[in-house]
């Protein structure tokens, strides 16, 4: 396992399923998991989990949608720790309907929760890292941004800035010694597939298709894991599929 030891990585999104899972694993690779999400209760029972197993969490409680909150925690981590050595975006909001169902609030809410909410989390952590010339963002976006389901074209869209955004985001700060790279992950199990599977014919009979069969969170989670190592130095900018091969746009 690519080794963490003594890094500080800011995990946002960690109630979720994906997240919970990065979480575990940035703290078996030796990091100190600094989690944030909505949901205190979720948040409390991973770091219970995480520090059981021998690694290092804390919790702090967010909402991406409010920059000052978004600002107040980055600060607080900073405060207590000194630094954030890498970022970790993986943020999802579950609006999933046909077209003419969906309303401007709920595009809103997806665009706010995912897209400015990551600018608002990168906004905050990369003075820290430019200071020191150091530190690593991933964004997770997902195969909706390049392969559309009809059912969650907001979340698609979304996902589909994501990518530039992070290409952007790279270009911009690579000479300060920020890494950024986007993650697409493919279906994955857990909740949130469900919940689309429940709303899309189209894509359980078309394009849920692998050479296999959904992706697990560690699936993730260790691609995570090596993009925050210095074993993945050299890779800068780049949008990684972890699909299992489910893709088929280029």
């Amino acid at each position: 396992m690519a080794s963490l030891s003594e890094k500080v990585i800011w995990i946002v999104g960690a109630s979720g399923e994906i997240g919970a899972a990065i979480a575990r694993h940035v703290a078996q690779a030796g990091a100190l998991a600094v989690l944030s999400g909505r949901s205190v209760s979720k948040l409390q029972a991973l770091c219970d989990q995480v520090r059981e197993a021998g690694g290092s969490a804390e919790c702090y409680p967010i909402d991406i949608r409010d920059r000052k909150n978004v600002d107040e925690v980055a600060a607080q981590i900073v405060a207590r720790h000194g630094t954030i050595d890498g970022l970790v975006n993986t943020t999802s909001v579950s609006d999933f309907g046909p077209f003419m169902d969906l309303d401007d609030d709920a595009w809103l809410n997806v665009l706010n929760t995912k897209l400015v909410g990551y600018v608002r989390t990168m906004r905050a952590v990369l003075p820290v890292m430019t200071a020191k010339q150091s530190g690593v963002i991933i964004n997770l976006s997902g195969r909706g941004g390049k392969q559309p389901t009809v059912t969650h074209l907001p979340g698609g869209c979304a996902n589909a800035a994501v990518n530039l955004l992070g290409k952007g985001i790279s270009d911009a700060f690579i000479g300060q010694g920020v890494r950024v790279n986007t993650l697409v992950p493919g279906p994955i199990e857990s909740e949130r597939l469900n919940e689309v599977l429940q709303t899309s014919s189209d894509m359980s009979a078309r394009s849920l298709q692998t050479y296999s069969k959904p992706g697990k969170p560690d699936d993730v989670a260790r691609v995570v894991v090596w993009l925050l190592s210095d074993d993945s130095s050299h890779v800068v900018g780049a949008m990684i599929p972890v699909d299992g091969g489910s893709t088929y746009t280029v």
